[in-house]
């Protein structure tokens, strides 16, 4: 198969002709190994390819996504007697003795896994640049951000390596890298995927599902892995809020207001009925609950592999990372039965909100992708949330705490740059943001698009970035 083929066929395509026997998984894993080649030097998303991806049997190839490459995400689900580093050089090299339920599906489904995307140190910022692998770079214009901590994943898919890959989301962490690289992410509803019980607990933000380049990818998706299959639309038109101010979204640019506003006018034109509204919350009060959650979270995870107690900062541990279990070590008991007062508020009041509307329509990001030179590894915390990086979750993490679910898809290129806008919806009315999502996918054809690096371009006719 050619790259210029592949690159343009999503996940259901693919599985398609696997499923007819016009191409083989082997030779669609050969060609995601070639986009791959063509690619990573410039973006740096994998930080592991495997040489021996269990590719199915012809048999198997009923399956959802028989035959397909699909990557994991250096971070979250496992895969059995696979490594993981989670971004560290605190992590050591050891491989996973079982797999996590989640990972179980994806090979159920018959995705093949050809390695595993990188991921910012424990997945704890909004941008991918690890001192271990450096910088992710974002494949429309390679001196910006790709998003993160799914940053690995979102470049590969938008590169044309692979058309779907897996990601997972405590703070926005697939919807933040779905805006910067125009890509369809969804938060699916809290407990909507399958995650491993062991590393759960009350008041954990965190959820995994994948990114993708279709919207029927990302339904397909969440009917094979998802603990609700055959979830369907409450039905057309839908009653839809629009907000481009609100208590926890950020000034957005003009380019962003104009790029939320285009969207609600083709609702409009779509048939739903569009309304200017938004609930209220004391949105800096949750923003810090969420912060001790985080940092608890952080601590944990870092304490598998360092000592937390110690006094000194261990010198393969980057400083943010440490400044969050810093963070966990203030925080008492009383702290945390606070941080979940004020988190089951908030979800109270976006409950309300939500069973007058459908749909609540606002932008993903305040700003277009920022550049990578806005973030370094040992920044401290507060100029982190101050600044462009941190800037990036607010408008998503809400619903972290809240546990709906929320979809960012592309609405429009402003000076060569995706820009996203945000749905979400009432718990388990996934299926209607999806469903919104098909429609203005149809009007605004965003599959279309292509980034500046991208694996069917050949490299001599690539825009040159800085």
């Amino acid at each position: 198969m050619q790259l210029s083929e592949y690159t343009r066929l999503d996940a259901t395509a693919l599985a398609a002709l696997v499923a007819d026997g016009d191409v083989t998984a082997d030779e669609l894993t050969e060609t995601a190994r070639a986009a791959l080649q063509s690619v990573d030097a410039e973006i740096n998303a994998v930080v592991e390819m495997y040489d021996d991806a269990r590719v199915p049997a012809p048999s198997e190839t009923a399956a959802a996504f028989a035959g397909v490459p699909f990557l994991m995400k250096d971070f979250g689900a496992r895969e059995a007697g696979r490594r993981q580093w989670m971004g560290s050089w605190a992590v050591d090299d050891v491989r996973a003795t079982a797999e996590s339920p989640l990972a179980q599906r994806f090979r159920e489904s018959g995705l093949v896994t050809i390695g595993r995307s990188a991921t910012g140190e424990f997945a704890v910022t909004a941008t991918v640049q690890s001192r271990r692998f450096g910088p992710t770079r974002n494949p429309w214009d390679v001196s910006r951000s790709p998003g993160g901590s799914s940053g690995g994943a979102a470049a590969a898919v938008a590169a044309g390596v692979v058309p779907m890959a897996h990601a997972t989301d405590s703070g926005g962490s697939i919807r933040i890298p779905a805006a910067c690289c125009g890509l369809v992410g969804l938060k699916p509803t809290r407990g909507a995927i399958p995650l491993d019980p062991a590393e759960t607990a009350p008041g954990d933000l965190h959820t995994e599902f994948v990114l993708t380049r279709s919207v029927r990818d990302s339904a397909r998706a969440l009917t094979a892995f998802g603990t609700r299959p055959g979830q369907r639309p409450t039905g057309r038109p839908y009653r839809i809020a629009v907000a481009t101010r609100a208590d926890w979204l950020p000034e957005p640019d003009p380019v962003v207001t104009a790029a939320t506003l285009h969207a609600a006018r083709l609702c409009e034109g779509l048939g739903h009925t569009v309304e200017e509204a938004a609930p209220r919350i004391d949105w800096p009060q949750l923003f810090e609950a969420m912060k001790d959650l985080w940092a608890g979270g952080t601590a944990d995870l870092v304490g598998c592999w360092t000592d937390t107690a110690a006094a000194e900062r261990p010198v393969d541990v980057e400083g943010l990372t440490w400044e969050l279990v810093e963070r966990a070590r203030r925080l008492g008991a009383d702290d945390v039965d606070a941080a979940m007062t004020r988190i089951a508020t908030a979800t109270a009041t976006f409950s309300e909100f939500l069973s007058s509307y459908d749909i609540l329509l606002t932008p993903t990001l305040p700003t277009a992708p920022p550049p990578l030179a806005e973030f370094h590894p040992d920044m401290d915390l507060g100029t982190y949330y101050a600044g462009p990086m941190g800037l990036m979750e607010p408008a998503v993490a809400v619903f972290n705490a809240t546990g709906q679910p929320g979809l960012s898809i592309p609405a429009a290129l402003a000076g060569g740059l995706p820009v996203g806008v945000h749905l979400a919806g009432a718990a388990h009315r996934d299926a209607d943001l999806l469903a919104l999502a098909a429609e203005l996918e149809a009007e605004i054809q965003w599959p279309r698009w292509t980034p500046s690096v991208h694996a069917a371009s050949p490299p001599q006719h690539r825009e040159q970035h800085p």
